[in-house]
């Protein structure tokens, strides 16, 4: 796998109960979350990671990451919701999928409600990983 500095990172995912764990996240980097809503009580930061709320859209979140890493890589982690939206703001550059061999009968589709002509992709990395699964970089063009 490709080397990739990690600047900043946007989740669309919640707190969960204990808002201080992001403290100890495994990306020491300040963090973005888009949100509705910020929580009453502000998380615990330390010197590498810092947490911003972000209420005016996903498109704001994007370009608040971009502005503070800089020349440094913005990395979007989140869910299948989260993916729709940071594809149909045109601000993302490369988008990575893993594929896991599981058969679910439910869940979210994250490409369900993209238009064929909202996003096309080049494929610029394909790699194969144990247990069955398979990481597929693209670029956004």
């Amino acid at each position: 796998m490709g080397e990739v500095i990690l600047g900043l990172t946007i989740s669309l995912d919640g707190f969960a109960e204990d808002p201080d764990w992001y403290v100890d996240y495994e990306y020491q980097v300040p963090i973005f979350v888009f949100t509705d809503k910020a929580p009453e009580k502000h998380p615990k930061e330390s010197d590498k990671v810092t947490i911003t709320f972000v209420t005016s859209g996903v498109a704001d979140a994007i370009l608040q990451a971009k502005a503070a890493a800089g020349e440094k890589d913005v990395n979007i982690i989140g869910s299948a919701l989260t993916t729709p939206l940071c594809l149909k703001t045109g601000l993302v550059d490369e988008l990575q999928v893993d594929i896991v061999p599981w058969f679910l009968r439910t869940g979210f589709r994250p490409f369900e409600n993209l238009d064929n002509n909202d996003v096309k992709l080049e494929r610029i990395h394909l790699i194969g990983l144990p247990a069955g699964r398979t990481h597929i970089s693209y670029k956004i063009i």
